[in-house]
């Protein structure tokens, strides 16, 4: 009997611990991500891929990264120049996407491949507005 308690107890040990373990990687790995600039929750489409996936992408100063929230990498999966990107306007969305209360789509293209981004409402607005802003220095010799 002490045996089975001490196997059982020994195996919610190893559990916890792996728990914790999975939970310190996780947020390790957001808050390297999020070193790189603003962190934006959002889901990800495309034509090859028509199913939403859930993500964070990341602004800089000439790109927008977009990470899968479930990963090991903290290297971006789909990455953009600030350049290559052409979105309209916000659109309030109807699918339901887990992780996001009350979507905004944001139709567009990047590179010239058609994407769709769901974002929070404010999320929408940030990204419209760094897509028409950019730093000192950038594209200064467009007339």
């Amino acid at each position: 009997m002490t045996s089975i308690l001490l196997s059982v107890e020994a195996v919610v040990v190893v559990l916890v611990v792996l728990a914790v373990v999975v939970v310190a990687l996780v947020w390790l790995r957001r808050r390297r991500i999020a070193a790189g600039g603003p962190l934006i929750v959002c889901a990800l489409r495309t034509p090859a891929e028509p199913r939403w996936r859930l993500g964070l992408v990341r602004l800089s100063e000439e790109r927008l990264d977009w990470f899968s929230v479930v990963g090991a990498t903290t290297r971006p999966e789909l990455s953009w120049g600030r350049h290559e990107l052409d979105f309209g306007a916000p659109r309030r969305l109807t699918d339901h996407i887990p992780g996001l209360p009350e979507p905004y789509a944001v139709n567009g293209t990047a590179a010239g491949a058609a994407l769709d981004l769901a974002l929070p409402r404010s999320g929408g607005t940030v990204l419209r507005a760094w897509l028409e802003s950019s730093p000192p220095g950038f594209n200064v010799n467009v007339a």
